[in-house]
């Protein structure tokens, strides 16, 4: 009786997920006589084993999906995240709802500017330049010296006037005597009437010449003050053009000093001035200072629009006529007692916001739809978290 050969085979399954959703079972034979391992692969739906074959590792991947994708989709099911994302709606809303009402109260523009008079120093004589006692962007204050002009000569001119003064006082001294004597000897009839009336002019004459010396002494005592220019106002020295040795002329621009009150004008759009009126408050911030708030008031509007008042202003009459919004100028003073520390010059850039006058009813408004809104998604997100816990339920 022949040997009998025993075959023993080992069948290993494997589960593998492909790209279309489906569930592949391998199954792999190896045999002990050596021979090539056997795969099949048998595909089934998601979720689905083999019908002669259920295995418990199969069934635990299956519920482990379950789980995963339970987790996925339960995100906003969650009560705590429902909670959350209301709050952060109803913070938008508030938020919302404030910046409408800002909107609807204020009116803002980013065409402003800080301008202020300022003053041109020029000597009012003309000499050479001596000493400068100031530098660009200096304080000073009124009264101050801020440039010295050669007195040598304006010296000599008041002590020539003061002589000539002298001289003629004199002159008519004698003048009043020879009058005085003309007009004794006139009643004694030693004289004619022609000879007084000439003693009597020659005095008025002199008279008359010593007045002029008086009044050009005074005018070479002012023009040896003029050598010493002094500050006109307070304020801060800008555009200095001077140095020691220039000869000036009467009437040339030295420096030019700036005031520390300043005002803010601002251009707003015709649009925007319905409700603006003097006195509102403003809110104003400097773009060189972001950190600096400045507070004033509506001083006045200008009766007319900026491109009324340029050197060539647009004629509408000729030509395709095409309308644009016109900005008005609108002066607006700082308030009082405010501690500035910074240096406000004119030509700075400025963000002025006016306050205006209807307030109350846009905040009403505002207010009622703002309740509204939060009130309903509060509602709304109690009813969809009593929905889920019953779902859970």
């Amino acid at each position: 009786m022949p040997p009998r050969h025993t075959e023993t085979r080992n069948i290993v399954f494997h589960k593998r997920w492909v790209r279309d959703g489906s569930l592949c079972m391998m199954k792999t034979e190896i045999s002990n006589n050596g021979a090539v391992p056997v795969e099949a692969r048998e595909r089934h739906p998601a979720g689905v084993t083999q019908d002669h074959n259920r295995t418990g590792s199969a069934r635990f991947d299956q519920a482990s999906d379950r789980s995963v994708k339970e987790k996925k989709q339960s995100l906003f099911r969650r009560p705590s995240v429902i909670v959350v994302v209301a709050a952060l709606a109803v913070v938008g809303i508030v938020y919302g709802g404030f910046a409408m009402f800002h909107s609807f109260t204020h009116e803002t523009t980013d065409d402003a500017f800080i301008d202020v008079h300022f003053v041109s120093v020029a000597p009012k004589i003309a000499g050479r330049v001596t000493e400068v006692h100031v530098d660009d962007n200096q304080l000073v204050k009124k009264g101050d010296v801020l440039v010295e002009i050669d007195p040598r000569d304006f010296q000599v001119a008041l002590v020539q006037a003061k002589a000539n003064l002298e001289k003629d006082k004199a002159s008519q001294i004698q003048a009043k005597a020879n009058q005085e004597r003309a007009q004794d000897l006139f009643t004694r009839k030693v004289i004619s009437a022609q000879d007084r009336d000439t003693n009597v002019a020659t005095a008025d004459s002199s008279k008359a010449t010593v007045d002029a010396d008086q009044a050009a002494v005074e005018q070479a005592e002012l023009n040896l003050s003029y050598t010493k220019i002094t500050a006109p106002i307070g304020g801060y020295v800008t555009r200095e053009a001077v140095t020691i040795g220039d000869y000036v002329q009467v009437g040339q621009a030295l420096m030019s000093l700036v005031p520390p009150r300043v005002w803010v004008i601002a251009n707003f759009k015709e649009t925007q001035l319905p409700n603006m009126q003097p006195g509102r408050p403003v809110d104003i911030s400097v773009d060189a200072y972001p950190n600096l708030k400045l507070r004033g008031h509506v001083d006045s509007i200008q009766a007319g629009s900026g491109a009324a008042f340029t050197l060539l202003p647009p004629e509408n009459a000729t030509g395709n006529y095409v309308k644009v919004v016109q900005r008005v100028p609108v002066k607006i003073v700082l308030d009082e007692r405010q501690e500035l520390q910074r240096v406000l010059g004119p030509g700075m850039s400025v963000v002025p916001t006016v306050a205006v006058d209807h307030g109350t009813a846009s905040a009403f408004t505002i207010g009622i739809i703002a309740v509204i809104l939060a009130g309903g998604l509060i509602v709304g997100a109690a009813l969809w978290i009593g929905r889920v816990k019953k779902e859970q339920a």
